[in-house]
């Protein structure tokens, strides 16, 4: 049987009743019906409605953006008869953020357009939850990248810019970290007592900024004892203001407040760097561009940041003070000067490793004879630190010892094997030992396990000296074979350490080659100058210590 067409009155009540948030919107944009679910779900009466396009409904635009929807209404849904299906509209009430779905399709009635039907649905439940999902998977990511992207490098300022770089702009618009003056300076932290703190500037990002905002990177901090940052410093607590009235009451000094707002600053957190117990600085995160004021996950993910890059820092601080007394007690255990040798020009150099790698254990001597003879030594012991520096000291000490009572080449390197086989199997070392007698012109060359010395001869051909290389020290006893060479006037004869010739990726004969090309292609008129030239060609940025000693007889 025909299935009766449904009455007006039926239709109506279809409308009225659906739980769906609808409207009828004419040809012109003006609402000409709104059901129940709809007015509930605006808050907006019939009256308010009724009759008005969507902009000159009062309080609509505090909902949804108005002219948006009349523009896809108009020229989208009613003119080309593109439905929207369940378009995102987000807009937030006071304390509260409202997600919408909307769809709209138009309607015609045998050819004649009539307007268009509009849905709302309230999807903020779900929109929260996957925002809070993504939130809570970026924060993951940021502290997985972390462990990659902060502590490259066992430097300060490298470190402290990373962590910045990693924080903008995922968790800031602005990031400054500020480290304690007495801990760059490797002295003790500053004591509360002195009434103040003292902080350098070592790290500042801020890409929209158009100046820098009252503290440049390396510019001096200072900040009473008695203020409410400082004591929050103090006892370790993070700092959030969110807003900008918090921000005023923030206890901060009126410039950086006023430099804040200026940059349009909405929120902000400072949180201390501690690690190990002791408090190195503080970094500060701020936004401006991105709305959102800081939330308490936001603050924990800061505070494990922060507390990862402290570590960090620790380290490169200790690093560095390590690497400064290593650098020192090196130097002090090399000669202070090269006593004058008759017969003979002498230039040398030390180069300790570049900051980043640790110092080691180079050290050469040179030694006048009762006899009138010279003792030319350049030795390399193995590890790095402190206790290869020591170890370097004895060697040098023992060495000298040695040869001034007249030992001869071979048991001097037997007794230095023993020295260093004396501090356990991990200890090692190598050692080049010339002799030259001025009178006759020879020289008497032994190594245990040393690259062989270069030579240059007056008219520039070079070469590397053929040296049996015997045990390293502490590998055992060996006999030491001397080899011999005579070294005619003007011969330039380079030992040197391992340092000066070796690549990551790189065997040693690929250095030693470029080591007798850059000795031949110096002028030879100043040894100085040429120790300079060769260090600039094979090692301006050292990763190891470098040891380089020139010799040339008059």
């Amino acid at each position: 049987m025909d299935i009766p067409e449904l009455s007006i009155r039926e239709l109506d009540a279809l409308f009225d009743q659906s739980p769906v948030a609808m409207t009828f919107t004419d040809v012109d944009l003006r609402t000409r019906r709104a059901n129940m679910a709809f007015r509930q779900l605006t808050g907006l009466s019939e009256e308010a409605l009724i009759g008005r396009r969507p902009s000159e409904v009062p309080g609509a635009g505090r909902l949804i953006d108005t002219h948006f929807l009349e523009r896809t209404l108009a020229d989208q849904v009613i003119k080309e008869g593109i439905p929207v299906v369940n378009m995102s509209l987000e807009r937030g009430r006071p304390g509260k953020r409202l997600v919408l779905a909307w769809t709209a399709y138009r309607v015609v009635d045998n050819g004649r357009v009539l307007g268009a039907v509009n849905t709302l649905t309230d999807v903020t439940g779900p929109a929260q939850a996957g925002t809070e999902l993504r939130q809570a998977n970026g924060r993951l990511d940021l502290l997985q990248r972390a462990g990659s992207q902060i502590g490259t490098t066992l430097d300060v300022h490298r470190t402290a810019a990373e962590l910045a770089a990693l924080a903008v702009p995922e968790l800031a618009d602005r990031v400054t970290i500020d480290l304690l003056d007495p801990l760059l300076q490797q002295a003790d932290l500053t004591d509360p007592d002195l009434g103040e703190l003292r902080f350098h500037r070592v790290a500042m990002l801020d890409p929209a900024a158009k100046e820098n905002l009252m503290f440049a990177v390396g510019d001096l901090i200072t900040m009473q004892v008695t203020r409410r940052p400082a004591v929050a410093f103090l006892r370790g607590e993070p700092v959030v203001a969110g807003n900008p009235a918090e921000i005023r009451e923030s206890g901060l000094s009126p410039g950086i407040v006023q430099s804040l707002l200026d940059r349009g600053v909405h929120t902000f957190m400072t949180v201390p760097l501690t690690a190990r117990g002791a408090t190195l600085g503080v970094a500060g995160f701020s936004r401006a561009e991105n709305p959102q004021p800081y939330e308490e996950a936001d603050v924990r993910l800061v505070c494990d940041l922060t507390a990862r890059a402290a570590v960090h820092i620790d380290n490169a601080r200790l690093y560095t003070r390590e690497h400064e007394s290593a650098v020192t007690l090196q130097r002090s255990l090399l000669p202070r000067d090269i006593p004058p040798v008759a017969g003979l020009d002498i230039a040398y150099r030390y180069q300790p490793a570049s900051q980043g790698a640790e110092i080691g254990g180079d050290w050469f001597d040179v030694i006048p004879l009762p006899d009138g003879d010279a003792t030319l030594v350049v030795g390399d012991v193995t590890g790095h630190g402190i206790h290869a520096a020591a170890i370097m000291g004895q060697l040098r000490t023992t060495g000298a010892a040695l040869t001034r009572l007249g030992c001869p080449p071979g048991q001097v390197i037997r007794q230095l094997s023993a020295v260093v086989a004396a501090q356990g199997d991990e200890a090692g070392a190598t050692c080049l030992h010339a002799r030259y007698n001025p009178r006759t012109r020879q020289c008497q060359l032994t190594s245990a396990g040393h690259p062989p010395p270069a030579l240059r001869h007056p008219d520039g051909r070079t070469e590397l000296i053929d040296v049996p290389a015997g045990l390293l020290l502490g590998a055992g006893q060996d006999h030491y074979t001397a080899t011999q060479r005579h070294l005619p006037p003007g011969t330039i004869l380079a030992m040197y350490t391992d340092g000066l010739i070796e690549r990551p990726g790189e065997d040693l004969a690929t250095g030693m080659t470029r080591l007798t090309r850059a000795l031949a292609a110096a002028p030879a008129t100043s040894l100085d100058q040429l120790c300079d030239s060769i260090l600039a060609r094979l090692a301006p940025h050292p990763r190891d210590d470098v040891a380089l000693l020139l010799a040339r007889p008059a």
